[in-house]
């Protein structure tokens, strides 16, 4: 979602962000380290750091376009302190600031601690918007920078149909 609002949205649209917000949960991110999700309650700290790789793709990619980012962590009632901090750890040696948001709980008080971390990152930044590719470059060539670029795929292929039917949008 992030690349389709950045590079489309925001290029047409005029909109340049100053920051990203991350939105984590330690639930998904057991959940991609291997957790079923009926034992997504129990703490489990190995899962945790393996579903870390999700969040890291995501921050990878935001650094990609130059910004800068904070992780809001939302909060369940079965999140353990041990994992919040490996979250946080974890989130710091990718250079990025991970906090804790509880305003499904709390409203907006619940999320006071993420916003100002916002806005001393905007303060604090010297990110200016970089888009994934430029708005000239022919379609199957944005394509491929978004395969290879936000999907890591070696390449991208297509068979000539596909590519005279992008020919004819350009």
């Amino acid at each position: 979602g992030a690349e389709k609002f950045i590079d489309i949205k925001c290029r047409k649209a005029g909109l340049e962000p100053a920051c990203v917000v991350i939105v984590a949960t330690i639930r998904a991110l057991k959940m991609h380290g291997g957790v079923k999700k009926e034992d997504l309650k129990k703490e489990n700290l190995s899962a945790l750091e393996a579903g870390m790789s999700n969040l890291q793709r995501h921050v990878e990619n935001i650094k990609k376009f130059n910004l800068p980012a904070v992780v809001s962590i939302n909060r369940f009632s079965a999140d353990t302190d041990a994992e919040i901090n490996l979250v946080k750890e974890k989130c710091k040696a990718l250079g990025v600031e991970a906090l804790m948001a509880d305003h499904w709980a709390m409203g907006g008080e619940g999320a006071a601690d993420v916003a100002r971390a916002v806005v001393k990152t905007i303060d604090e930044s010297k990110g200016k918007l970089k888009y994934l590719y430029p708005d000239e470059m022919p379609l199957f060539e944005k394509i491929r920078t978004i395969a290879k670029e936000i999907y890591r795929a070696n390449d991208a292929t297509a068979d000539k149909s596909i590519k005279d039917q992008l020919k004819t949008w350009e």
